[in-house]
């Protein structure tokens, strides 16, 4: 097994490259997203056990908009938690496909690409001082893919919060696989 950085390991046998990127793990965003996700979870449950004692219809109203609120973000919080506590990347490249799986804790659908479809696999710059980069390359949320090709006219990314360096090394290699 071979290691690009802190995150990526490659393992290569006769006729198959397999690459796992693990999720970036940092121990104390991990206990302040973990206390996020139980304040959020206990806010919700409290604003729902007043709904069901709440005479008022615009009062009622009111609060099913914000359980819908509540509900998305409790939805997307967890999904980010399960990604920093259980995920990984996994990448397969075998007998001219390319096989790619967002995995948490064994939960993903691994989707096929065909090398000869692959068009120019690339290395994704983040666009400095964007609000929406910088968003994207938070802790709190599962985007910031640094990798990404074009497929039947669709733009493919993976990658996720990789550095420069790491992505580069991995793009080499999988560029390298392709041809």
């Amino acid at each position: 097994m071979v290691y690009i950085g802190k995150r990526i390991s490659i393992k290569s046998s006769e006729n198959e490259i397999s690459i796992v990127i693990i999720s970036l793990k940092e121990k104390t965003k991990n206990i302040l997203l973990t206390i996020y996700l139980f304040l959020w979870s206990i806010s919700g449950i409290i604003v729902f056990s007043q709904y069901l004692t709440v005479s008022d219809p615009n009062t009622k109203l009111a609060m099913l908009l914000w359980m819908a609120f509540w509900a998305y973000f409790e939805y997307k919080i967890f999904k980010a938690y399960m990604w920093r506590k259980f995920g990984v990347e996994k990448i397969k490249l075998r007998n001219g496909s390319f096989l790619y799986k967002r995995d948490r804790a064994g939960k993903g659908k691994i989707i096929t690409f065909e090398f000869d479809f692959i068009k120019e696999l690339r290395y994704v710059e983040p666009k400095e001082n964007s609000f929406f980069e910088n968003i994207n390359n938070s802790y709190w949320v599962i985007a910031g893919e640094r990798l990404a090709f074009d497929y039947y006219g669709r733009e493919i990314k993976f990658g996720i919060q990789l550095d420069e360096a790491d992505a580069k090394a991995l793009l080499k290699l999988i560029n390298k696989e392709i041809k």
